[in-house]
């Protein structure tokens, strides 16, 4: 496996040292805890909180998203939506920030890079740095202008995606692995430079998430979330008015979920019963 050079780069310019500087990486989804049907639309998020006091806020960030072993099945990890990528983050990935190449047609690799097997695929470092050398690159790092507490008012999100659920039923985890991090010792004006230090990484914390297939779903759950709710309510409005739009936007999820009259069909007779399960205690 080919290690990337933003992360040596940034690093060389770290501490050697231990610090007691924190970097918090949580791996949050709607679908933790919950049972989901199979082809469910798994969401998940990536943010980072640091320590401070001790430091003047996030330079660098790269972590992995992993597949469990002890999976009952395997499924490949799309990248990263590149639209989820804020104003704050921007500077830490190309061509503002220094990041992994692009692969697959993507503008960026910090949005993780696929490795692995085919129909197994996870994502390599996620993330990227921002320019610390106080002078700006020609393709990458043109921003040399350095921004201070990142991460440090609270979660900050790094990036977002979506997988499809296996089809194989069981409880499956996903877990943030080989996290890396540097913090700004002090934040410079270009062209000076702004040191940096490597951080304590915590992903034990909060860096993973499980969610079990099943294919029984409960009567009502038409976002196949595995609860009734007011979730469900545009999700069986959709049901009913336009079936090929609910399809794609539930794969995997049965209408008939919503079948509270028993006859096989879904329509205005199976209302009263959904808004009866929405008000059970």
């Amino acid at each position: 496996m080919r290690k990337f050079a933003f992360a040596i780069l940034a690093l060389a310019f770290a501490a050697s040292t231990a610090t007691a500087q924190i970097v918090t990486l949580n791996l949050d989804s709607s679908q933790a805890g919950q049972n989901v049907a199979p082809g469910a639309a798994i969401d998940w998020t990536i943010t980072v909180e640091v320590s401070s006091g001790d430091n003047a806020g996030l330079a660098l960030v790269s972590t992995d998203l992993m597949a469990s072993n002890s999976n009952p099945d395997v499924v490949d990890i799309a990248p990263g939506n590149e639209g989820s990528i804020d104003s704050t983050m921007a500077q830490f990935s190309r061509p503002l920030g220094i990041s992994n190449p692009a692969e697959g047609g993507a503008t960026t690799g910090y949005i993780g890079v696929q490795r692995g097997a085919p129909g197994a695929l996870f994502l390599r470092q996620i993330g990227g740095g921002q320019n610390t050398f106080g002078v700006a690159g020609a393709s990458i790092g043109q921003d040399a202008n350095v921004q201070a507490g990142v991460g440090q008012s609270g979660p900050q999100t790094i990036l977002s995606g979506t997988f499809n659920a296996p089809a194989t039923t069981g409880t499956y985890t996903f877990q943030l692995e080989n996290a890396i991090a540097n913090v700004l010792v002090s934040a410079e004006t270009a062209p000076a430079l702004s040191p940096v230090v490597a951080a304590t990484v915590d992903t034990a914390s909060n860096g993973s998430f499980s969610f079990t297939v099943s294919t029984a779903q409960p009567l009502g759950d038409m976002n196949c979330d595995g609860s009734v709710n007011l979730a469900d309510v545009p999700a069986m409005a959709e049901a009913l008015v336009d079936p090929a739009g609910y399809a794609a936007n539930y794969p995997g999820c049965d209408p008939l979920n919503g079948d509270f009259a028993d006859d096989d069909l879904l329509n205005g007779a199976d209302i009263a019963g959904f808004v009866a399960a929405l008000l059970a205690p």
